[in-house]
């Protein structure tokens, strides 16, 4: 009995044995298998495998890449025109035009000719290797042996790893029991590193096979904390100055310069002396050269507004098509080299959202070409909020790329038409108003916009309406009336009413007190400066007050 006991355990442990050791061989026995997946033409960009059919083709020995992986992998703003055909590249210096299958093309509207040309294969649009080249800070190599078209950016640092034992593979996944991807690494050969896991690192050969690879076979050459370091060409300058400018507006033409004099504090005078009119992009202009040339005597710089006449319609016919925004654009700048302005305000204002995409398009245009010309962009937006016309047409993080400053309108809280009687500008929501556009502004691009003028409100039988007062009208009406004002703590503002003959009569006032608490912001945050709507709305004493809060 005892007998068949011991055996009945012996059967027992050799069955276990025979299963464990399956199981052992299952699990830790190397998978041999070498899988390709390079037959065909692909594309890498830097790890990853692009799954994108005809993302790049050959054509008579020239590599083109198709639109959409370019404008994904490469650059979100280039643009392609396909009613005019044209493809249009713009950075911080450049403007530059292709035309479909056309060799004359143009930087900052200046011709010249090019070898190879953007072409359309089979309805979609490709765009030849060394237009890439010329125009973005990519490395683009073609290896035979495994078919793999590799993009690199040759602003970044990849780590490497050395292979450093005999029996590296790449494998499709973090297990070895993977199948082998790339199994040609000898000792000595260099792996771009892209991510650590804990036994493997996630790699790329150099030839464009991406995958995984055990640990044990590679020495990293850098600090292995340090995957990839993007070089910072933007660092802010020590020497800039603090932007103080006020917009001198213009009912027509100016004749009379009597009133251009030293204003303190302030160093950029914007006067709003332009306006694009119709669809073929004709100009108004109201300005005058002995306006600007005393101003430029002083020492201040000029920086018109120019404006879109508050019409989306004419906007969008105008912005949506490439050759009316080049022509707008070179009008645009003929006028203003004519002067010798130093900069532009671009005051676009009542779009509708259709066309916001175009005009970040017509602001990436002019950019390059106004600053080869010597001359500072700024733009005007509005505060975040639904309304599709008047904010969301903006997008703000875009077009702070491609300007050196933006200014927040932050008035205009109860407006005109406003149902309810309000402030311009409460000291919380103009806060508040930065603190929205600070999440797609550089606060070092961001400029304050403060109001000279503040409302006064009416309310007779019911309904409500409104005046817009200059400080020394309100201070007028509250002296003629007189109205005993009171401090208010939430809208850092003096507040005052009325009640004659049957009407109800509110105000908030804006005086030097309230600017000085709005324009303290610009410390608080860091911003670029302020800019004041509008010259000769204010009392005296508020240059002199803004000063000595700016500087």
């Amino acid at each position: 009995m005892l007998k068949k006991s011991i055996i009945l355990i012996l059967v027992v442990v050799i069955v276990m044995g025979i299963i464990c050791l399956y199981f052992y061989k299952e699990k830790y026995t190397p998978n041999t298998e070498v899988i390709t997946f390079y037959d065909e033409l692909y594309l890498i960009v830097e790890d990853e495998l692009v799954d994108s059919i005809d993302a790049v083709v050959f054509n008579e020995n020239i590599l083109y890449f198709s639109f959409p992986i370019v404008k994904h992998y490469i650059d979100d703003d280039i643009f392609y025109d396909e009613e005019e055909e044209i493809l249009i590249i713009t950075n911080e210096e450049k403007v530059l035009r292709y035309k479909l299958d056309e060799q004359v093309a143009s930087v900052n509207s200046k011709e010249f000719i090019t070898n190879n040309v953007v072409k359309d294969f089979n309805g979609r649009i490709y765009i030849p290797m060394d237009i890439l080249l010329k125009n973005y800070n990519v490395d683009i190599n073609y290896f035979e042996n495994t078919n793999a078209v590799v993009l690199d950016f040759s602003d970044y640092h990849y780590l490497k790893g050395e292979v450093i034992l005999d029996g590296a593979v790449v494998r499709t996944d973090l297990s070895i029991k993977a199948p082998i991807i790339y199994d040609e690494l000898s000792l000595g050969s260099i792996v771009n590193i892209y991510g650590e896991y804990e036994f493997w690192y996630k790699v790329r050969t150099l030839d464009g096979v991406p995958g995984f690879i055990e640990k044990k076979f590679i020495k990293i050459n850098y600090d292995k904390d340090i995957f990839k370091v993007k070089m910072n060409n933007n660092a802010k300058s020590e020497d800039s100055k603090i932007i103080n400018l006020t917009w001198d507006y213009t009912y027509g033409k100016v004749k009379n310069t009597n009133n251009v004099g030293v204003i303190p504090g302030v160093n950029v005078i914007s006067p709003t002396w332009f306006s694009v009119i119709n669809e073929e992009g004709d100009i108004i202009d109201k300005g005058n050269k002995d306006y600007a040339n005393k101003y430029f005597d002083f020492g201040y710089e000029v920086w018109p507004l120019i404006d879109n006449s508050f019409n989306p319609d004419l906007t969008h016919d105008l912005l949506s098509k490439s050759s009316m925004r080049e022509k707008l654009i070179n009008d645009i700048l003929n006028i203003y080299l004519d002067y010798g302005f130093q900069g532009i305000n671009i005051d676009f204002e009542n779009i509708h959202l259709k066309t916001k995409d175009c005009l970040t398009q017509f602001v990436r245009e002019l950019y390059p070409v106004f600053k080869e010309a010597g001359m500072m962009v700024s733009m005007d937006v509005t505060g975040l909020s639904t309304s599709e016309n008047w904010s969301l047409c903006y997008d703000r993080e875009r077009l702070s790329q491609v300007v050196d400053y933006m200014m927040l309108m932050a008035y205009d809280q109860h407006w005109a038409s406003s149902p309810v009687a309000g402030s311009v500008a409460e000291y919380w929501w103009v806060e508040n108003s930065i603190l929205g556009v600070l999440k797609y502004i550089p606060n070092d691009k961001l400029v304050l916009g403060l109001p000279f003028y503040t409302r006064l409100w009416i309310e007779e039988d019911g309904k409500l309406s409104s005046q817009a007062l200059s400080m020394e009208r309100a201070n007028r009406f509250i002296k003629e009336n007189n109205i005993d004002l009171i401090w208010d703590e939430y809208s850092l503002q003096y507040y005052g009413q009325l009640e004659k003959d049957n009407t109800s009569y509110k105000i908030w006032l804006e005086d030097s007190k309230s600017l000085e608490a709005k324009a303290s912001l610009v410390h608080k945050y860091d911003l670029a400066g302020i800019a004041s709507w509008r010259k000769g709305f204010e009392t005296e004493d508020i240059w002199v007050s803004l000063e000595k809060v700016l500087y």
